[in-house]
């Protein structure tokens, strides 16, 4: 049976603020029922968890979300207590687990690691409806509650036209708790001042351009090269963030009217 974990961030010095966690059921990532081809219920694509949002410390520069998938500051942590339930004609929900279990545990991550999730596209826990452009400043890390990597990178569904921007940038994370029960998943806002604002920033001096569509292996490389601090927030403050996380083993999930209507509504992916 599923647990909802119980989760809380300990007060810290990140100067990142969020939410207060709530819990859900099974649920579709883009609401309503997903269908089979032969017509059947497909299962939830999103398994039991509590979700969280952190306040942005920016504001967005354009808010037009058909052209990009901006960081919603989403804290999730789901149980992966019953990776069978959640596999569909579409994904293998046991597969990419083992991955990202592999992933998470294995050494070291170099080149070869962005180059390789680059060519996969390996689906987040949980997933997003969009492209990962790049794996930029990867990296693992050890957290009170367990293991996780982190990396830089814009999410597009379709050519944008435009350059790799601040609007655009998401730092990620996705962690397994020590226990193996829960898998958690982040995207927060991560600006660097050398990168254009937006889509539609038309500035150039003293900027780094590369155009979203066909330079982001360039784009990679820069984002690797410019130092942790040169961001803001900065690496430093987000580790301090996610070290402030508390997760253990919870309830048994228990279906309610409530987390039943939840579980049909859309959530933003990322």
């Amino acid at each position: 049976m599923e647990t909802v974990p119980r989760v809380q961030v300990l007060p810290n010095g990140s100067g990142v603020a969020v939410a207060d966690f709530k819990a859900h059921g099974p649920k579709y990532l883009l609401g309503g029922i997903r269908l089979e081809a032969d017509g059947r219920p497909s299962p939830p694509d999103v398994p039991t968890g509590v979700w969280a949002h952190a306040e942005r410390m920016q504001s967005l520069h354009n808010t037009e979300p058909r052209y990009f998938i901006p960081a919603s500051g989403s804290i999730q942590v789901v149980s992966i207590e019953k990776p069978a339930a959640y596999n569909t004609q579409y994904k293998n929900f046991e597969a990419e687990l083992k991955l990202w279990k592999w992933l998470i545990n294995s050494d070291p991550l170099d080149p070869e690691t962005q180059s390789y999730l680059n060519q996969r596209q390996l689906s987040e826990i949980p997933w997003t409806n969009a492209g990962s452009c790049f794996f930029a400043k990867l990296r693992r890390r050890s957290f009170p509650w367990g293991k996780a990597i982190l990396y830089l990178t814009s999410y597009v569904q379709g050519n944008t036209g435009g350059p790799v921007n601040n609007d655009m940038l998401v730092l990620v994370l996705q962690g397994i708790t020590k226990d193996g029960r829960y898998a958690v998943n982040a995207h927060m806002e991560i600006h660097h001042p050398q990168l254009p604002d937006s889509l539609w920033d038309k500035r150039t001096e003293g900027l780094a351009i590369f155009s979203i569509d066909d330079q982001t292996k360039e784009a990679e490389k820069w984002l690797d090269s410019q130092p942790d601090d040169s961001f803001q927030p900065s690496f430093r403050q987000y580790e301090e963030l996610f070290n402030a996380l508390r997760i253990s083993h919870g309830p048994p999930y228990q279906p309610t009217e409530s987390t039943e209507r939840d579980a049909q509504r859309p959530r933003s992916s990322s």
